[in-house]
Order: C-alpha cells, then structure tokens, then sequence
C-alpha cells in the first residue's frame, strides 16, 4: 500500500476513536497529517509537494465556507484537508466523494436511530436555501463525521488496490 494512503488511513482511524468518543479530532493529528503530507509528497518532488499544498489550500477556502454555514465541524473540516492533501491530486477527488456518501449513510442511520427526521429535513433544507438553522431544543445533535472520512479512505485504499472496480476515472 502507498504510504500516502497508509498514512491518510491511519489518520482518519485515529480520528474516529476521538471523534465517537469526545466529537473532537485533535489538532495535533490534522496539523501533523497535514505536515507530513507535504514531506512526504516533497520526497517526489516540489512538484508534487506544491500540488498537495494547492489542494489543501483550495480545500481550506471551501472548508471554511461550509464550516461557517454550520455544515461541518472545524475538526471535520481539518482533517479532510489533511488528508486530502496527504493524498494529493487525483486521489482527494475520489475520496472526498466517498466522504460524502459516506457521511450520507452515516447521517440517514443516525437519524433512524434518533428518530428526528422531521427536524433533520428542516434543518438540511434551511441550510440549503442560505437560511438560519432551525431552531431546536437548544442542544445541537452532531455526528462523527470521522465515521464517514474513514469509510472514504477505505474505499480508496481499496480502489487502488483489490477493488480497481472502485476507481473513479477523471
């Protein structure tokens, strides 16, 4: 296994034991994600290195923007950046969609199991079209979204190397 995706399956496992168990992801582990990726990927070249760099940047703007509208937690946000950028350009793409499915399993299972879809759909709706969250009990519900950064990092771990059927083409 390339020890991009070692390293970025690593993190993602670590953070979900954090993440279930406090909601919080250490910034120790994003911020040394994030420096060892550009170490690793500057062992191949500054080439290589300034693209890890411009997918951690452009992710950090995007990241910033939906973090602010409530979308997803700062911690959430740092570590797919770190991992995005461990995992460079094309394989960021391919796992942040699977983040993405991922964190839709995830959000539909906890909303069975915590039976508030009607709350859920509001909400989700609200942050859709641009409006404040919904108002609640004044306890904000979160997930481990972790849960779904790791389920990313499997499948492209497994896209590259028993499952090529998982491979996203760009």
């Amino acid at each position: 296994m390339p020890l991009p995706i070692a390293f970025a399956l690593a993190a993602c496992f670590a953070a979900v034991y954090g993440d279930v168990r406090d909601r919080r992801i250490p910034n120790w582990l994003t911020g040394s994600l994030a420096v060892a990726a550009v170490i690793v990927h500057g062992f191949s070249g500054i080439r290589s290195a300034a693209i890890s760099l411009a997918v951690m940047t452009v992710l950090t703007l995007l990241g910033t923007l939906v973090h602010s509208r409530g979308g997803i937690g700062g911690g959430d946000v740092k570590l797919g950046i770190a991992a995005s950028g461990m995992l460079s350009y094309p394989l960021c793409v391919p796992f942040l969609l699977y983040t993405m499915v991922g964190g839709g399993v995830l959000a539909l299972a906890l909303i069975l199991v915590r039976g508030n879809a009607r709350n859920a759909f509001s909400r989700a709706v609200l942050l859709t079209i641009g409006g404040p969250p919904a108002a609640g009990s004044g306890k904000t519900q979160t997930m481990p979204y972790a849960i779904a950064f790791a389920f990313g990092a499997v499948l492209v771990a497994l896209s590259q190397s028993v499952a090529p059927f998982l491979r996203i083409m760009l």
